[in-house]
């Protein structure tokens, strides 16, 4: 029997938790101290071994991931949030206990959620660290750690996460530029620019992949940027349809149209500038 586990992150410091046995149907718990207090901390891996075994992150187990599994930052594309593991329920939860924790070593605030693809967690950290663990023992299997300019303004260093697809990770970094990285090694497979940070562009979203598109937008509009969406191929990073935000004057253009207020062939303001502004 698979014993379950909770993850809870607390600033740099990511701790697992499990039930105690008896609430597991006999499964045992590892390394637990003797009190029930906090356990050493989780084996660091000598040389980063890699993942030995990955399974595929397939359209089908985005759409329907198994139950163990968290393939995408809410999980499903309905955006739920919700387990359906039943395991740990408002009875027992006061029993967990820690069973290993891990210092990402960056003291900036976390906010990605644990990815967790058939034992291999996957956790991003503010300043665009990646950190592939072993879920059951939290020994670290790779590390990537993005080389970010020295003239960059960053106002949020975080990161909210990563996506998933095939045998690839992908992370959306503050210098604006999105990541696919070897799942099993972590190593670079392609490094795509989507903005000029330069011009206020960053990017702190986790990634949502669908159809082998990896899906992403801009931050930066404290600093007068003009927000977008687009899509890259999830194979080769191959840049595709980019979608820009309307500003106010548009938006006010096309209600004012809505009321008979401007006619099927006036332009309005905003239109008018972004049609001239664009290519």
């Amino acid at each position: 029997m698979t014993s379950v586990r909770a993850f809870v992150g607390i600033g740099g410091l990511l701790v697992a938790m499990i039930a105690p046995a008896a609430l597991l149907g006999g499964c045992t718990m590892q390394s637990v101290s003797a009190g029930g207090g906090m356990t050493q901390p989780a084996p660091r891996a000598r040389l980063t071994t890699g993942v030995t075994s990955y399974a595929s992150v397939t359209d089908q187990r985005l759409v329907s991931p198994e139950a163990e599994n968290w393939l995408m930052y809410r999980r499903t594309y309905d955006g739920w949030g919700y387990s359906p593991l039943d395991q740990i329920t408002s009875g027992n939860v006061k029993d967990l206990v820690p069973v290993w924790s891990f210092s990402t070593g960056v003291a900036e605030g976390h906010q990605a959620p644990p990815i967790v693809n058939n034992g291999v967690m996957f956790v991003s950290t503010p300043q665009n660290q990646v950190l592939a663990l072993d879920a059951r023992s939290g020994e670290l299997l790779w590390r990537y750690k993005r080389e970010l300019p020295d003239d960059l303004f960053q106002l949020h260093p975080t990161n909210r996460g990563v996506g998933l697809y095939e045998d690839k990770v992908y992370l959306a970094t503050l210098d604006a530029h999105v990541v696919a990285l070897d799942a099993k090694t972590g190593k670079v497979v392609w490094d795509q620019t989507v903005e000029d940070y330069k011009k206020g562009y960053y990017m702190t979203l986790a990634p949502l992949v669908a159809r082998g598109k990896v899906m992403i937008g801009v931050s930066g509009g404290e600093l007068g940027i003009r927000g977008f969406v687009q899509a890259l191929d999830a194979r080769s990073g191959g840049a595709g349809e980019r979608r820009q935000q309307r500003d106010r004057q548009e938006w006010g253009d096309q209600q004012a149209r809505a009321e008979g207020q401007l006619g099927s062939g006036e332009m309005g303001h905003g239109e008018a500038e972004r049609v001239t502004s664009e290519p």
